[in-house]
Protein backbone atom coordinates (compact mmCIF):
# COMPACT_ATOMS: atom_id res chain seq x y z
CA UNK A 1 0.00 0.00 0.00
CA UNK A 2 2.74 2.54 0.96
CA UNK A 3 4.45 1.48 -2.57
CA UNK A 4 0.96 2.47 -4.08
CA UNK A 5 1.35 5.75 -1.97
CA UNK A 6 -2.16 5.22 -0.06
CA UNK A 7 -1.69 4.83 3.75
CA UNK A 8 -1.59 1.63 5.59
CA UNK A 9 -2.80 1.27 9.09
CA UNK A 10 0.94 1.74 10.00
CA UNK A 11 3.65 3.63 8.38
CA UNK A 12 6.12 0.21 7.17
CA UNK A 13 9.36 0.50 9.05
CA UNK A 14 11.83 -1.58 7.00
CA UNK A 15 16.09 -1.69 7.12
CA UNK A 16 18.22 -3.18 5.24
CA UNK A 17 21.17 -5.29 6.70
CA UNK A 18 23.22 -5.66 3.66
CA UNK A 19 26.93 -5.79 5.73
CA UNK A 20 25.39 -6.79 8.56
CA UNK A 21 24.05 -10.11 9.47
CA UNK A 22 22.74 -10.36 13.08
CA UNK A 23 20.42 -8.06 15.07
CA UNK A 24 21.88 -7.13 18.87
CA UNK A 25 23.88 -10.72 19.53
CA UNK A 26 26.98 -10.69 16.88
CA UNK A 27 27.04 -14.64 17.58
CA UNK A 28 23.14 -14.52 16.87
CA UNK A 29 23.90 -14.52 12.56
CA UNK A 30 21.85 -15.30 9.96
CA UNK A 31 23.74 -17.01 6.53
CA UNK A 32 20.72 -15.70 4.45
CA UNK A 33 17.32 -14.43 3.69
CA UNK A 34 15.66 -17.03 4.43
CA UNK A 35 17.26 -16.93 8.48
CA UNK A 36 16.99 -13.03 8.91
CA UNK A 37 12.92 -12.57 7.43
CA UNK A 38 11.72 -14.58 10.83
CA UNK A 39 13.99 -12.76 12.97
CA UNK A 40 13.26 -9.63 11.58
CA UNK A 41 9.31 -9.88 11.69
CA UNK A 42 9.72 -11.11 14.97
CA UNK A 43 10.74 -6.88 16.25
CA UNK A 44 7.50 -6.02 14.10
CA UNK A 45 8.83 -4.39 11.35
CA UNK A 46 8.84 -5.22 7.61
CA UNK A 47 11.39 -7.08 5.35
CA UNK A 48 11.73 -8.14 2.41
CA UNK A 49 13.25 -11.31 0.43
CA UNK A 50 15.80 -10.78 -2.62
CA UNK A 51 15.66 -13.40 -5.48
CA UNK A 52 18.94 -13.59 -6.78
CA UNK A 53 19.14 -13.18 -10.73
CA UNK A 54 21.55 -14.84 -12.53
CA UNK A 55 24.04 -13.15 -14.88
CA UNK A 56 26.97 -15.00 -16.60
CA UNK A 57 30.20 -14.11 -18.92
CA UNK A 58 29.52 -15.86 -22.40
CA UNK A 59 30.79 -19.25 -22.56
CA UNK A 60 33.04 -18.16 -25.93
CA UNK A 61 35.03 -15.47 -23.54
CA UNK A 62 38.17 -16.55 -22.24
CA UNK A 63 39.82 -15.71 -19.39
CA UNK A 64 43.11 -15.85 -17.93
CA UNK A 65 45.26 -14.04 -15.05
CA UNK A 66 48.27 -13.63 -14.25
CA UNK A 67 50.48 -12.08 -11.68
CA UNK A 68 53.75 -10.54 -11.42
CA UNK A 69 55.75 -8.22 -9.27
CA UNK A 70 58.27 -5.41 -11.24
CA UNK A 71 60.75 -3.69 -9.94
CA UNK A 72 59.42 -0.13 -8.29
CA UNK A 73 56.05 -1.29 -7.85
CA UNK A 74 54.92 -1.69 -3.60
CA UNK A 75 52.85 -4.40 -4.59
CA UNK A 76 52.17 -7.29 -7.24
CA UNK A 77 50.09 -6.45 -9.87
CA UNK A 78 47.35 -8.49 -11.35
CA UNK A 79 46.37 -8.88 -14.37
CA UNK A 80 43.27 -10.21 -16.15
CA UNK A 81 42.33 -10.68 -19.51
CA UNK A 82 38.97 -11.27 -21.05
CA UNK A 83 39.35 -12.44 -25.07
CA UNK A 84 36.34 -12.73 -26.61
CA UNK A 85 35.47 -12.59 -30.26
CA UNK A 86 35.58 -9.05 -30.68
CA UNK A 87 38.91 -8.44 -28.87
CA UNK A 88 40.37 -8.51 -25.58
CA UNK A 89 39.70 -6.51 -22.53
CA UNK A 90 42.13 -5.95 -19.73
CA UNK A 91 42.37 -4.80 -16.53
CA UNK A 92 45.48 -4.60 -14.32
CA UNK A 93 45.34 -3.65 -10.63
CA UNK A 94 47.62 -3.64 -7.69
CA UNK A 95 47.46 -6.27 -5.17
CA UNK A 96 47.67 -3.98 -1.93
CA UNK A 97 47.49 -5.08 1.53
CA UNK A 98 43.79 -4.38 2.02
CA UNK A 99 42.53 -6.65 -1.14
CA UNK A 100 39.98 -8.79 -0.75
CA UNK A 101 39.71 -11.14 -3.92
CA UNK A 102 43.09 -13.20 -3.40
CA UNK A 103 44.50 -13.29 -6.57
CA UNK A 104 41.74 -12.55 -8.69
CA UNK A 105 39.85 -9.32 -10.23
CA UNK A 106 35.79 -9.11 -9.74
CA UNK A 107 34.74 -7.06 -12.74
CA UNK A 108 32.35 -5.19 -10.36
CA UNK A 109 33.66 -3.50 -7.28
CA UNK A 110 34.50 -0.42 -5.77
CA UNK A 111 37.97 -1.46 -4.86
CA UNK A 112 38.90 -1.33 -8.33
CA UNK A 113 37.84 2.45 -8.98
CA UNK A 114 41.19 4.45 -7.12
CA UNK A 115 43.73 5.28 -9.06
CA UNK A 116 46.26 4.30 -6.70
CA UNK A 117 44.91 0.79 -7.15
CA UNK A 118 44.04 0.45 -10.94
CA UNK A 119 47.31 0.51 -12.96
CA UNK A 120 44.35 0.27 -16.47
CA UNK A 121 40.61 0.23 -16.25
CA UNK A 122 38.42 -2.44 -18.58
CA UNK A 123 37.52 0.20 -20.57
CA UNK A 124 39.72 3.18 -21.59
CA UNK A 125 38.57 3.84 -25.40
CA UNK A 126 35.51 3.54 -27.97
CA UNK A 127 37.94 0.50 -29.57
CA UNK A 128 36.75 -1.24 -26.36
CA UNK A 129 33.08 -1.14 -26.71
CA UNK A 130 32.84 -3.67 -29.36
CA UNK A 131 34.24 -6.67 -26.62
CA UNK A 132 32.34 -5.47 -24.25
CA UNK A 133 29.40 -6.12 -25.82
CA UNK A 134 29.89 -9.08 -26.03
CA UNK A 135 31.27 -10.34 -22.84
CA UNK A 136 27.67 -11.62 -21.33
CA UNK A 137 25.13 -13.54 -22.49
CA UNK A 138 22.15 -15.88 -21.21
CA UNK A 139 22.42 -18.09 -18.76
CA UNK A 140 22.81 -21.65 -18.91
CA UNK A 141 20.05 -23.82 -19.29
CA UNK A 142 21.32 -25.40 -16.14
CA UNK A 143 21.30 -22.10 -14.37
CA UNK A 144 18.29 -21.21 -15.31
CA UNK A 145 16.55 -24.07 -13.94
CA UNK A 146 18.38 -23.62 -10.55
CA UNK A 147 16.93 -20.21 -10.80
CA UNK A 148 13.72 -21.31 -11.31
CA UNK A 149 14.09 -23.62 -8.61
CA UNK A 150 15.33 -20.63 -6.33
CA UNK A 151 12.69 -19.04 -7.66
CA UNK A 152 9.69 -21.37 -6.44
CA UNK A 153 11.26 -21.56 -3.37
CA UNK A 154 11.52 -17.85 -2.54
CA UNK A 155 7.55 -17.74 -3.84
CA UNK A 156 6.79 -20.21 -1.14
CA UNK A 157 8.84 -18.40 1.47
CA UNK A 158 7.28 -15.34 0.75
CA UNK A 159 3.66 -16.42 0.91
CA UNK A 160 4.46 -18.00 4.28
CA UNK A 161 6.09 -14.69 5.77
CA UNK A 162 3.73 -12.47 3.99
CA UNK A 163 6.67 -10.37 2.53
CA UNK A 164 7.21 -8.86 -0.71
CA UNK A 165 9.61 -10.26 -3.21
CA UNK A 166 12.11 -7.88 -4.55
CA UNK A 167 15.06 -8.27 -7.52
CA UNK A 168 17.82 -6.44 -7.43
CA UNK A 169 18.63 -5.25 -3.58
CA UNK A 170 21.39 -6.42 -3.50
CA UNK A 171 24.90 -4.41 -1.80
CA UNK A 172 27.49 -6.97 -2.42
CA UNK A 173 31.26 -6.49 -2.83
CA UNK A 174 32.46 -8.26 -5.48
CA UNK A 175 30.93 -10.25 -9.09
CA UNK A 176 27.23 -9.76 -8.74
CA UNK A 177 24.12 -9.40 -10.67
CA UNK A 178 21.35 -6.55 -10.94
CA UNK A 179 20.23 -3.34 -12.37
CA UNK A 180 23.72 -1.94 -12.67
CA UNK A 181 22.71 1.50 -14.59
CA UNK A 182 25.25 4.74 -14.55
CA UNK A 183 27.05 2.50 -11.68
CA UNK A 184 28.77 0.01 -13.62
CA UNK A 185 30.88 3.12 -15.77
CA UNK A 186 33.26 3.57 -12.66
CA UNK A 187 33.44 0.04 -11.90
CA UNK A 188 34.17 -0.32 -15.84
CA UNK A 189 36.22 2.59 -16.55
CA UNK A 190 36.71 4.83 -13.12
CA UNK A 191 34.98 8.20 -11.97
CA UNK A 192 37.14 10.54 -13.26
CA UNK A 193 37.48 8.97 -16.48
CA UNK A 194 33.86 8.81 -16.85
CA UNK A 195 32.93 12.59 -15.62
CA UNK A 196 35.64 13.42 -18.49
CA UNK A 197 34.27 11.59 -20.79
CA UNK A 198 30.78 13.31 -20.40
CA UNK A 199 32.07 16.34 -21.75
CA UNK A 200 34.77 15.37 -23.84
CA UNK A 201 33.83 12.49 -25.68
CA UNK A 202 29.82 11.54 -24.99
CA UNK A 203 29.63 8.49 -27.94
CA UNK A 204 32.04 6.65 -25.61
CA UNK A 205 30.00 7.07 -22.48
CA UNK A 206 26.46 6.48 -24.74
CA UNK A 207 28.14 3.24 -26.09
CA UNK A 208 28.84 1.86 -22.50
CA UNK A 209 25.52 2.74 -21.04
CA UNK A 210 23.77 1.46 -24.32
CA UNK A 211 25.43 -2.21 -23.36
CA UNK A 212 24.79 -1.77 -19.71
CA UNK A 213 21.33 -1.50 -21.17
CA UNK A 214 21.34 -5.16 -22.55
CA UNK A 215 22.33 -6.18 -19.69
CA UNK A 216 19.74 -4.41 -16.85
CA UNK A 217 16.97 -5.48 -19.76
CA UNK A 218 18.07 -9.31 -19.65
CA UNK A 219 18.41 -9.22 -16.03
CA UNK A 220 15.04 -7.36 -15.66
CA UNK A 221 13.16 -10.39 -18.15
CA UNK A 222 14.43 -13.16 -16.23
CA UNK A 223 13.06 -11.44 -13.06
CA UNK A 224 9.81 -10.96 -14.45
CA UNK A 225 9.83 -14.51 -16.03
CA UNK A 226 10.34 -15.98 -12.92
CA UNK A 227 6.70 -14.27 -11.74
CA UNK A 228 7.27 -14.33 -8.18
CA UNK A 229 8.92 -10.85 -7.78
CA UNK A 230 6.90 -8.04 -6.68
CA UNK A 231 9.15 -5.01 -7.04
CA UNK A 232 12.58 -3.70 -9.28
CA UNK A 233 15.36 -2.24 -7.71
CA UNK A 234 17.80 -0.58 -9.80
CA UNK A 235 21.08 1.06 -8.51
CA UNK A 236 21.60 4.70 -9.00
CA UNK A 237 24.39 5.82 -5.88
CA UNK A 238 26.64 6.62 -8.52
CA UNK A 239 24.12 8.50 -10.38
CA UNK A 240 23.67 11.68 -8.46
CA UNK A 241 24.19 15.13 -9.23
CA UNK A 242 27.77 15.13 -7.56
CA UNK A 243 29.07 13.14 -10.83
CA UNK A 244 25.94 13.99 -13.16
CA UNK A 245 25.13 17.40 -12.95
CA UNK A 246 21.41 17.94 -14.20
CA UNK A 247 21.70 18.45 -17.82
CA UNK A 248 23.92 15.67 -17.98
CA UNK A 249 22.05 13.43 -16.14
CA UNK A 250 19.01 14.51 -18.95
CA UNK A 251 21.00 13.60 -21.81
CA UNK A 252 22.65 9.93 -20.23
CA UNK A 253 21.15 8.59 -17.60
CA UNK A 254 17.27 9.50 -17.27
CA UNK A 255 16.37 7.93 -20.98
CA UNK A 256 18.00 4.67 -18.97
CA UNK A 257 15.91 4.88 -16.28
CA UNK A 258 12.67 5.58 -18.09
CA UNK A 259 12.99 2.36 -20.20
CA UNK A 260 14.01 0.46 -17.42
CA UNK A 261 10.48 1.79 -15.64
CA UNK A 262 8.58 1.30 -18.76
CA UNK A 263 9.40 -2.77 -18.86
CA UNK A 264 8.56 -2.98 -15.10
CA UNK A 265 5.04 -1.35 -15.14
CA UNK A 266 4.21 -3.12 -18.36
CA UNK A 267 3.66 -6.30 -16.27
CA UNK A 268 2.80 -4.55 -13.42
CA UNK A 269 5.25 -4.21 -11.39
CA UNK A 270 6.87 -1.38 -9.32
CA UNK A 271 9.77 0.10 -9.69
CA UNK A 272 12.14 1.12 -7.38
CA UNK A 273 15.80 3.22 -7.50
CA UNK A 274 17.94 3.88 -5.14
CA UNK A 275 19.92 7.09 -4.69
CA UNK A 276 21.42 8.08 -1.21
CA UNK A 277 23.42 11.23 -1.89
CA UNK A 278 22.82 14.40 -4.14
CA UNK A 279 19.38 13.69 -4.79
CA UNK A 280 17.54 16.96 -4.49
CA UNK A 281 18.68 18.26 -8.40
CA UNK A 282 17.58 15.48 -9.62
CA UNK A 283 13.98 14.70 -8.08
CA UNK A 284 12.05 16.26 -11.13
CA UNK A 285 13.63 13.37 -13.27
CA UNK A 286 12.64 10.19 -11.62
CA UNK A 287 8.55 11.53 -11.66
CA UNK A 288 10.04 11.94 -15.74
CA UNK A 289 11.37 8.52 -15.64
CA UNK A 290 8.19 6.79 -13.69
CA UNK A 291 10.34 6.09 -10.72
CA UNK A 292 7.32 4.29 -8.16
CA UNK A 293 9.95 4.24 -5.05
CA UNK A 294 12.88 6.32 -4.02
CA UNK A 295 15.10 4.43 -1.59
CA UNK A 296 17.65 6.47 -0.07
CA UNK A 297 16.50 10.13 0.94
CA UNK A 298 18.83 11.33 3.95
CA UNK A 299 18.93 14.54 5.07
CA UNK A 300 21.81 13.70 6.91
CA UNK A 301 24.79 12.92 5.14
CA UNK A 302 22.61 12.31 1.76
CA UNK A 303 21.63 16.39 1.98
CA UNK A 304 18.41 15.97 1.58
CA UNK A 305 15.36 18.11 2.44
CA UNK A 306 12.90 15.61 3.17
CA UNK A 307 9.41 18.15 3.65
CA UNK A 308 10.76 19.34 -0.27
CA UNK A 309 11.37 15.54 -1.34
CA UNK A 310 7.68 15.39 -0.10
CA UNK A 311 6.27 18.33 -1.88
CA UNK A 312 8.03 17.85 -5.00
CA UNK A 313 7.96 13.95 -5.78
CA UNK A 314 5.25 12.93 -2.98
CA UNK A 315 2.13 13.11 -4.66
CA UNK A 316 3.80 10.15 -7.47
CA UNK A 317 7.01 8.64 -5.88
CA UNK A 318 7.07 6.23 -2.70
CA UNK A 319 9.76 7.36 -0.13
CA UNK A 320 11.80 4.86 1.31
CA UNK A 321 14.43 6.46 4.03
CA UNK A 322 14.00 9.69 5.82
CA UNK A 323 16.83 9.24 8.88
CA UNK A 324 19.97 8.38 8.19
CA UNK A 325 22.35 5.67 9.93
CA UNK A 326 26.05 6.11 9.67
CA UNK A 327 25.94 9.76 11.78
CA UNK A 328 22.55 9.93 12.97
CA UNK A 329 22.02 6.22 14.71
CA UNK A 330 25.76 5.59 15.34
CA UNK A 331 26.42 8.84 16.71
CA UNK A 332 24.09 10.82 18.32
CA UNK A 333 22.37 10.94 21.60
CA UNK A 334 19.09 8.91 22.84
CA UNK A 335 17.18 12.15 22.82
CA UNK A 336 18.26 13.28 19.30
CA UNK A 337 17.69 10.20 17.49
CA UNK A 338 13.85 9.92 19.33
CA UNK A 339 13.48 14.03 18.14
CA UNK A 340 15.29 12.86 14.62
CA UNK A 341 12.46 9.98 14.14
CA UNK A 342 9.52 11.94 15.25
CA UNK A 343 10.60 14.77 12.94
CA UNK A 344 10.49 12.84 10.06
CA UNK A 345 7.54 11.02 10.69
CA UNK A 346 6.02 14.10 10.95
CA UNK A 347 7.39 15.48 7.39
CA UNK A 348 6.82 12.31 5.65
CA UNK A 349 3.96 10.01 6.93
CA UNK A 350 1.27 12.12 6.30
CA UNK A 351 -0.92 10.89 3.47
CA UNK A 352 1.11 7.80 3.05
CA UNK A 353 3.72 6.89 0.32
CA UNK A 354 6.36 7.02 3.55
CA UNK A 355 8.74 4.09 4.39
CA UNK A 356 10.45 4.47 7.43
CA UNK A 357 14.41 3.41 7.18
CA UNK A 358 17.91 4.60 8.47
CA UNK A 359 20.11 5.04 4.86
CA UNK A 360 22.06 3.56 3.48
CA UNK A 361 21.42 0.50 6.18
CA UNK A 362 22.02 -0.80 9.24
CA UNK A 363 26.17 -1.18 9.74
CA UNK A 364 27.90 -3.73 11.89
CA UNK A 365 28.51 -1.54 14.48
CA UNK A 366 25.78 0.23 15.09
CA UNK A 367 24.65 0.12 18.89
CA UNK A 368 21.79 -1.93 19.23
CA UNK A 369 20.21 0.47 21.99
CA UNK A 370 20.40 2.71 19.56
CA UNK A 371 18.50 0.71 16.66
CA UNK A 372 16.04 0.14 19.11
CA UNK A 373 15.29 3.75 20.07
CA UNK A 374 14.16 3.80 16.73
CA UNK A 375 11.79 1.26 16.34
CA UNK A 376 10.47 2.65 20.02
CA UNK A 377 9.55 6.00 18.68
CA UNK A 378 8.36 5.01 15.13
CA UNK A 379 6.10 2.67 17.11
CA UNK A 380 5.00 5.23 19.34
CA UNK A 381 4.61 7.48 15.95
CA UNK A 382 3.22 5.08 13.18
CA UNK A 383 -0.16 4.39 14.49
CA UNK A 384 1.41 0.86 15.44
CA UNK A 385 -1.02 -2.35 15.83
CA UNK A 386 0.93 -4.78 16.78
CA UNK A 387 0.38 -6.95 14.09
CA UNK A 388 2.51 -7.27 10.73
Amino acid sequence: MAMSREEPDHVPLCFRWWERPFLADESDRWGSDFERVPKVLKLGIDDTITLKVPMSLSPKVKTSLTKVHPSGERYPLLIKEYRTRKGVLKRVVRQTADWPFGDDIPIFTDFIIPEARSVKYLLESEDDLEPLSCLFDEPSKSEINSFHDEAERVRRFAEQHGVLVDAGMSYMEGYESGIFGADALPWLCDLVNMMKAAYLRPNFIEGILATILEWDLRYLRLAIESEVVDLIVARGWYANADFWPPNLYHRFILPHVKKLADYTHKYGLKFCYIMSMSLMPLLRFFKEAGVDVLYGVDPVQGGADPAKVKKEIGDRICIWGGMNSAVTLKLWSEKQIREAVANTMKVLAPGGGFILSAIDQIFPDTLWKNIKVMIDVWKQCANYTGSH
